[in-house]
């Protein structure tokens, strides 16, 4: 699969965002982070799910800025694939294990209380702040 492909097969298409499209994405990944860490006390499960969001907005951003959108229903599975094909090699394991993430989060919120642990709540927040950051950087570049 390849970008190109994505578009052929109408996973994406073209998509000129503004610098405030882009700004707003990156902000709510930043609130979605803080949030996810106030409620880890008290919930792994929506911990983990905002989390995961935060991600998912990050990517979007990055998305935008490259002049790209996910369409169809499945756009978050489409956002980590585009993703894999434009970040730098060692992301790339980072976009595998947040589509690992992907099919567990929506496990969480759809199907099973309590399947998170504090492990990987904590470990998809610590991914999560890095990888947010690793946007950031390349927003600016």
């Amino acid at each position: 699969m390849s970008i190109e492909e994505l578009l052929k097969n109408g996973d994406i298409h073209p998509f000129k965002a503004t610098q405030a499209e882009i700004n707003r994405a990156i902000e709510v990944a930043r609130r979605d982070l803080a949030t996810a860490e106030d409620v880890r006390k008290e919930s792994l499960d929506w911990a983990y799910s905002i989390a995961y969001n935060a991600v998912l907005q990050a990517c979007r951003a990055n998305m935008f800025k490259l002049g790209y959108r996910p369409s169809g229903t499945e756009a978050h599975r489409v956002t980590f694939e585009f993703m894999q094909f434009v970040v730098e090699e060692p992301y790339r394991k980072s976009i595998s294990y947040f589509d690992r993430a992907r099919r567990k989060r929506h496990r969480t919120v759809y199907d099973e209380v309590g399947l998170i642990t504090e492990v990987e709540a904590k470990e998809l927040l610590k991914r999560a702040k890095e990888f947010l950051s690793y946007i950031e950087g390349k927003l600016k570049g």
